[in-house]
């Protein structure tokens, strides 16, 4: 383990134990909450793996958009149901959610972890109608690994896991890491198993790019700054390849606060896709 790549790629060491016991207490809560006041489709299954899981809020408007959430953990932790508090903040927006699981390290390879993002958001594409939500008109966001496993999806790498037909219009990328190649020096990497021969086939920020969605990407000031370096990389990348981009650095919020800027409306991710939603 490189020391020095562990603290800028690492996010646990941007808080103190403390600390990260209370952001997740306070994810847990804001979820429950979330969960006894909009009614949920739980546990609709995408594909063959044990977690290929997805659970569907529906905003009471027909024909809407859908918004599809993927969470973080670095490949290899968390839950769909530690993030349903998204839904709190897009939902009211008259935007229908769906909030995704996929396998994790070391039980699968980050490569068929991607692969498990094309399934699921070609599953949520042939699912619109029977959902009443407009299959032309998706919104896809994630936090840290899911940002990386949806522009992963999205890059054009020739792989199998290349999603190809769509009806995804913006992408959201949230604190996400775009080139993989640190993570072989650092502590993850004993779960995840990322080899030198990965690297390119699985760092979005190296391949070409549609312009045809547009992204925001985002980050937390206080991140490292390697990790904000992440973001800003990506979204260069994005503008060079014709893509209509915006990249926002939240000043003062770390990994682990700037996702609950999408926990209520009034929250600054919210108030992005509130913008976007009066344009799809």
């Amino acid at each position: 383990m490189n020391e020095a790549v562990e603290k800028q790629y690492n996010p646990r060491t941007t808080v103190t134990p403390e600390q990260l016991l209370a952001f997740t207490e306070q994810g847990t809560r804001a979820s429950e909450e979330a969960r006894a006041r909009y009614e949920g489709v739980y546990d609709l299954r995408y594909g063959p793996g044990p977690l290929e899981t997805a659970d569907f809020f529906y905003s009471g408007k027909p024909n809407q958009p859908v918004m599809v959430f993927f969470h973080g953990g670095y490949w290899r932790a968390r839950d769909k149901k530690d993030y349903t508090f998204v839904v709190s903040g897009v939902l009211p927006l008259g935007c229908s959610v769906v909030v995704m699981n996929y396998d994790l390290c070391p039980a699968v390879t980050v490569a068929q972890i991607v692969d498990q993002t094309r399934r699921g958001l070609e599953w949520v594409a042939q699912q619109a109608a029977g959902w009443n939500v407009d299959g032309s008109k998706i919104l896809v966001s994630g936090h840290s690994a899911g940002a990386h496993i949806i522009a992963a999806t999205l890059a054009q790498t020739g792989a199998g896991f290349q999603l190809k037909q769509h009806g995804i219009k913006k992408a959201y990328l949230i604190s996400g890491v775009f080139d993989v190649e640190p993570v072989l020096q650092i502590s993850v990497n004993e779960e995840v198993h990322l080899q030198p021969a990965d690297v390119r086939l699985l760092s979005p920020v190296r391949h070409p790019f549609a312009p045809d969605i547009h992204y925001e990407v985002v980050v937390g000031g206080a991140e490292p700054r390697d990790w904000i370096g992440e973001s800003a990389k990506m979204a260069a990348h994005l503008k060079s390849m014709g893509c209509e981009v915006g990249l926002h650095e939240l000043a003062g919020l770390n990994h682990y606060t700037v996702l609950h800027e999408m926990d209520s409306p009034s929250g600054y991710i919210a108030k992005l896709i509130a913008r976007d939603l009066k344009t799809l």
